[in-house]
């Protein structure tokens, strides 16, 4: 790998006057910075990101938060992520936190020693006040916070978001649209910051057409069996729905799951519609319909977050359509 010795000696000039080209100083003359940058150019020089970084105390390297990645949805988001970090030559490291709240308050509290550039935070969960003080302190040590997923900017945090509430209530608007009001919502509320602003636009439609139902709110991990397990207790206890507003695509396959072990059909008995586009879902049959997502998207918008030294503190908001396929 040809180093900066190799540009120097090439040029017939010390190393620190390389550096200095290299570095953008403006102490070296036009002449002297030409025939250096010809030189590396001849011998196909490429600075290390990471030794430039660590000169300044700080490495090339990019923390990615994500909260389960065990979820397709987190999985297929670190995939982008890291594809678009690598094209602007900045590394990835990624932290599964699990849904854990100590794991998040155990990096907040290691983040300044761990000589990173910037800090991506993708999770649903709500995050307590206090960490969300300190991820935006992270801001005055020089790195770059972003969240991805959730609206942070009213804590001092850069985001990427979709509107999941809109998204919610035009997707049940659609199966209201249909004829069906019994319409059941399965997905994580309490815990879940995303999940919460998904109910409320599940509410609003409802709501609108006369016909919400507590009954049929049934606040749910997401996972496949949890929306399996809550459509069989559902069915078990005599309750009527024909329509299911998952609140991921997980959740969704799992009740599809239930709705034929229990003989129901899908979309003629009841009418599922997803959240999040997985790529399975379009494997499925019925196909799911759902809600798309945009990791590849939210992948460009982070890279030009980590253009500039100092990016602004501002919501880049995405906005999901509905995928109209078999099963609603």
């Amino acid at each position: 790998m040809t180093t900066v010795l190799d540009v120097a000696r090439q040029a017939g000039v010390s190393p620190a006057t390389v550096s200095r080209v290299l570095n953008g100083n403006t102490a070296v003359s036009v002449d002297m910075r030409e025939k250096v940058l010809e030189c590396a150019r001849q011998l196909g020089y490429r600075p290390n990101p990471m030794a430039q970084g660590l000169r300044k105390g700080q490495s090339n390297t990019v923390a990615l938060l994500v909260g389960d990645i065990a979820q397709r949805h987190f999985a297929e988001l670190t995939l982008h992520v890291q594809s678009a970090l690598e094209a602007i030559d900045v590394d990835l490291q990624l932290f599964n936190l699990g849904h854990s709240p100590d794991r998040l308050t155990e990096f907040v509290c290691r983040a300044p020693s761990m000589k990173l550039r910037g800090v991506v935070l993708a999770v649903s969960d709500k995050i307590h006040r206090d960490v969300l003080g300190a991820l935006a302190a992270l801001r005055e040590l020089g790195l770059t916070v972003v969240s991805i997923g959730q609206d942070l900017t009213r804590h001092g945090i850069a985001s990427i978001a979709h509107d999941e509430r809109a998204a919610a209530q035009r997707a049940v608007t659609y199966l209201i649209e249909q004829g069906r009001r019994r319409i059941a919502y399965i997905g994580n509320i309490r815990n879940s910051a995303i999940g919460t602003e998904r109910f409320r636009g599940y509410q609003a439609a409802l709501r609108a057409a006369d016909a919400y139902d507590e009954t049929l709110v049934w606040d749910m991990t997401y996972r496949y069996a949890a929306g399996r397990d809550a459509v069989l207790r559902a069915l078990d206890r005599g309750i009527s729905f024909t329509g299911i507003q998952a609140g991921s695509d997980e959740i969704a396959m799992g009740a599809m799951a239930a709705l034929r072990d229990r003989g129901l059909a899908v979309p003629q008995d009841v009418a599922v519609v997803g959240f999040g586009d997985i790529e399975m879902g379009a494997y499925l049959r019925p196909a799911l319909t759902t809600l798309s997502s945009h990791p590849d998207v939210a992948a460009r918008h982070l890279c030009e977050f980590f253009a500039g030294d100092d990016p602004p503190v501002e919501l880049r908001l995405m906005q999901r359509t509905l995928v109209e396929r078999d099963s609603a």
